[in-house]
């Protein structure tokens, strides 16, 4: 149990583990890993809630049924093993404004609040028109040797980079230690 107490795992270790998880994906729901679903289907759900009409006027939903299925417990695993995860690590800390944010743009939790906010909308966004978020994409189509995958892990790293020296605009930000 000593090795969930590490705070980095070597890398060759954490991808075959992942490499695991994305096999038994495979053989257990016949699909690979990706989270994008979950929220799609639980935005469903609340607008056929609130106007059933449009839901069933959705092309999407009349090819993909939104119900509650794998996804779902992803996500609520995806949270519930980060927890677990950084309170055996030691690292669990309830930040409403993390370091390098104070260092670049001020103490402000509602500027950091709204960015997020931002961000988020611009990556759930990203996630639908690509067809897939960065598991869905990155990892498990990569992970079946599919070039949509890689060209998608080139773009991101590459888009990460240059969004991440715009926004930071060098204040507490260093492309090498």
């Amino acid at each position: 149990m000593l090795f969930l107490k590490r705070k980095r795992w070597w890398p060759v270790t954490a991808g075959i583990a992942f490499g695991i998880v994305e096999l038994f994906s495979f053989l257990f729901s016949e699909k690979p890993l990706g989270v994008t679903r979950a929220y799609t289907v639980t935005g469903a759900i609340i607008s056929y809630l609130i106007s059933p009409a449009h839901v069933e006027k959705v092309s999407y939903w009349q090819v993909y049924t939104p119900v509650i299925d794998w996804a779902n417990a992803l996500v609520l695993g995806l949270i519930i093993g980060g927890f677990i995860s950084s309170r055996f690590s030691g690292d669990f800390q309830v930040k409403s404004v993390p370091e390098l944010w104070k260092a670049s743009h001020g103490n402000s939790i509602a500027r950091r609040w709204i960015w997020a906010f931002i961000s988020g909308i611009m990556m759930g966004f990203a996630a639908r028109l690509t067809g897939g978020c960065v598991s869905g994409l990155l990892i498990s189509a990569s992970m079946q040797l599919a070039p949509g995958g890689y060209i998608f892990m080139m773009a991101l790293f590459i888009g990460a980079v240059l969004t991440t020296a715009v926004f930071y605009r060098g204040k507490g930000f260093t492309l090498r230690r």
